[in-house]
């Protein structure tokens, strides 16, 4: 639901290969005289011992087409070289975290659907809830809008 003013959230698909995954949100264009104010990316850790790094991780949008049935490591999808978040804190299995994102940085994907990855240029993996658990666990983005 996005409503003016109001916080709006969008369920994810997720992509996932070998090295790399990420949720995938259909985005609604911005309310008639609104601009996107923040967006926000949130998400609840797995429950594996090992889902939870020590590093930071850059939440990057994803610029290559990709579908959830078909992605591999090798037709992995390209990666932005913008870093609209950083992911820093997660560090405790089934816990919920959220990063926050610049409010420009979903400009240009408002009223389609786009990805973001987590990246490091550590060792540490990061390993979310996916789409496929509860609404409250599943991860969410976050959107407000606010007058232009």
């Amino acid at each position: 639901m996005n409503r003016p003013g109001r916080p709006g959230r969008t369920r994810a698909g997720v992509l996932a290969s070998a090295c790399l995954s990420g949720p995938r949100f259909p985005l609604p264009p911005a309310p008639a005289g609104r601009v996107p104010r923040s967006a926000r990316l949130t998400f609840r850790t797995s429950s594996e011992s090992t889902a939870v790094p020590a590093d930071s991780h850059n939440s990057v949008p994803v610029t290559g087409a990709w579908t959830e049935s078909a992605v591999t490591y090798s037709t992995r999808p390209t990666l932005s070289t913008s870093v609209p978040g950083t992911i820093t804190g997660a560090s405790a299995v089934s816990t919920d975290h959220s990063a926050d994102l610049g409010a420009t940085a979903l400009d240009g994907a408002l009223g389609s659907v786009t990805s973001l990855a987590p990246t490091s240029s550590g060792t540490d993996s990061l390993r979310i809830r996916s789409s496929e658990a509860t609404a409250a666990c599943g991860p969410q983005l976050v959107l407000t809008f606010g007058d232009e």
